[in-house]
């Protein structure tokens, strides 16, 4: 094999002091770019068209997980917090995909009003009050491009403990200098009693004020017209929401001031000044798993062009009924688009007379189980990433449709040549090719589960990456990173790793990265840069010189190694990853180590002179 070597450790490097930079830009999330698993890709401007003001995202937001027992059903706390798990929670989580899997003729689910979840999520099955999950949730959000959350407190409870715990995280997160969504609430149950407890300890408090999401000019809430105060009207901007806008619900009436949360293809608009001109419009993966024949229809994630296809059909990871109903959003196009949902991983199981003729796939007859939100894979309507089946698929569906209708900034492209100096990492502060990344997402976990799950402890955390930048002089391609803290050994396991792609190459690649740099690991002096051979199956192909000084860190990539033809118009997206991806699952970098950009998003260079 033919070796490839770069002269960068140069003898003065060793004695250059660390280099002071300024604090990093904010992250710019809507210029990344991705591949999700199905290979869709997330591209540019060139894909969504560049910016369109007044476009407004909303997301149904659930922070009741864990607030009614677990094995058994238990009565809320005075509080409405989260219950601490007992010993005698032995059986929960019940998992309705496992326990299908496990007995297709007969699941065991648990008793009757427990909550069952419908699978299981990439994060564990956590609660409502693990701050570790607030945060990932906070960033996976923001990177998508949603403007606000909509909390769910329909059902006469406003879970203050909860909510004063995610607003501090999240005023957490902006205190480092981080971004989230703004906060607003739905209202269905007792909502007169509701709103106004909520507002009692809340807003009339002036608590988290930077939080609050305004709509025409002020805090918005969704609430039943005949629930309205007019203390209410005078504080709050105030719509009603609920599920379905066909004439049968009855509720949406012509569509004045309504914003259906969820509804049937193809949608219909909510309207304030008039019906030419659509206020909102809800998008969702799927509805409800139960169907009576008539006004409720079992729609799942398969379900496109008026059908909901029988078990053998079905495409749970494609999206088909999420991109059917986007399509109508975008064809209506207006200014406030509701997906939902988030995290709504629990249904109450019933066993009840009725009239209902399916619980997803199965036939029902008189006291037979059902669920009525949320069944299984198919028949639920989470986006967020899912462990096994379609993982993280819908998630970055979301940020595909976010930006077809926000539009997205365009990404520059570079002309300069920079002669970089790899002993000295000041000349680095010419460069403008320049990444961010967000600080703290490094932090650790140690938060108790759900029912028997026990602790949930995560400490993969360990080099904070906070900027990268990306430059070349003619011949070779030079990347930096730096981190918040000392870079850590190279001997750590899968520690700090470049991955490449290289636009147009046409190669054997793995999640899209033809080339990898430190897989295999670094030692001392050198790293290695490797090519996929398909998927997670890498051959060496040459040995690269890098340097790390602090919390700095510098390599060199000849055009040559990596099949750069044309060094005077050439586009490359890159990635780095420290402490994830074991054995090619990608989908680790939104819940260990750090990676540069989140989740599967990439950096993209473009340079043309």
């Amino acid at each position: 094999m033919k070796k490839l070597y770069l002269s960068i450790l140069l003898a003065t490097a060793l004695t250059t002091p660390q280099t002071l930079f300024c604090a990093p830009p904010a992250t710019r999330p809507q210029t990344w770019t991705a591949q999700d698993a199905l290979g869709r890709t997330i591209g540019s401007t060139e894909q969504y068209g560049a910016p369109r003001p007044g476009k407004t995202v909303g997301m149904f937001f659930v922070i009741w997980h864990g607030t009614s027992g677990y094995d058994t059903y238990m009565k809320q706390l005075p509080d409405e917090g989260v219950r601490i798990p007992q010993p005698t929670d032995t059986l929960s989580p019940y998992d309705n995909q496992k326990l299908m899997t496990e007995n297709p003729q007969n699941p065991q689910y648990g008793p009757q009003w427990v909550f069952h979840h419908w699978g299981e999520p990439y994060l564990g099955y956590y609660l409502a009050d693990d701050d570790w999950v607030i945060r990932k949730h906070a960033q996976m959000l923001t990177d998508a491009g949603v403007d606000v959350i909509i909390v769910d407190l329909t059902n006469a409870v406003i879970y203050l403990p909860q909510l004063k715990n995610l607003c501090k995280v999240y005023t957490q997160i902006r205190e480092a200098g981080g971004r989230t969504p703004q906060l607003s609430f739905i209202f269905n149950t007792q909502a007169r009693e509701t709103v106004q407890r909520l507002y009692d300890n809340f807003y009339a408090k002036g608590l988290y004020k930077d939080l609050w999401f305004y709509w025409k000019g002020k805090p918005l809430i969704l609430c039943p017209p005949q629930d309205v105060t007019p203390q209410f009207a005078d504080f709050f901007t105030i719509r009603h929401s609920w599920f379905c806008s066909l004439p049968e619900w009855e509720w949406f009436g012509d569509g004045r001031d309504k914003w259906p949360w969820a509804d049937y293809y193809p949608q219909n608009a909510g309207w304030h000044e008039s019906p030419d001109k659509p206020e909102a419009v809800s998008v969702a993966p799927a509805t409800h798993p139960i169907t009576d024949g008539g006004r409720v229809r079992r729609v799942g994630r398969s379900y496109h062009n008026g059908q909901q296809p029988d078990k053998a059909h079905q495409h749970s990871e494609q999206g088909l009924c999420f991109a059917e109903q986007f399509s109508r959003a975008m064809e209506l196009d207006p200014e406030f688009v509701f997906f939902a949902g988030w995290n709504e991983w629990t249904a109450i199981r019933i066993i009840d007379h009725n009239d209902f003729l399916k619980c997803g796939d199965r036939d029902l007859k008189e006291g037979d189980t059902y669920f009525w939100d949320l069944y299984n894979h198919e028949y639920s309507r989470d986006i967020e990433p899912l462990r096994g089946r379609f993982g993280d698929n819908y998630y970055y569906q979301l940020c595909d449709f976010i930006r077809r209708y926000k539009g997205v900034e365009p990404i520059e492209v570079h002309s300069d040549i920079h002669r970089i100096d790899p002993g000295d990492m000041t000349t680095w502060q010419q460069v403008k090719a320049v990444y961010a990344d967000d600080r703290g997402d490094t932090f650790h976990r140690n938060h108790i589960g759900y029912g028997r799950i026990g602790q949930l402890i995560n400490t993969t955390g360990r080099n904070d990456i906070v900027e990268a930048k990306m430059a070349n002089d003619g011949k070779t391609l030079w990347f930096y990173v730096r981190t918040d803290r000392p870079i850590t050994s190279c001997t750590d396991p899968k520690w700090m790793r470049l991955f490449i792609d290289v636009k147009g190459s046409g190669l054997p690649d793995w999640e899209g990265f033809q080339y990898a740099v430190g897989n295999p690991a670094a030692d001392g002096s050198k790293t290695a840069l490797s090519r996929s051979r398909n998927g997670w199956n890498w051959e060496k192909i040459a040995d690269l010189d890098y340097r790390v000084s602090d919390n700095e860190m510098v390599v060199a990539v000849p055009f040559a190694a990596i099949g750069v033809k044309n060094p005077k118009n050439f586009t490359v997206d890159f990635k780095w990853i420290d402490n994830a991806v074991d054995q090619g699952d990608i989908q680790q970098c939104l819940s260990d180590g750090d990676a540069a950009p989140n989740g599967r998003f990439r950096y993209r260079y473009a340079f043309s002179r």
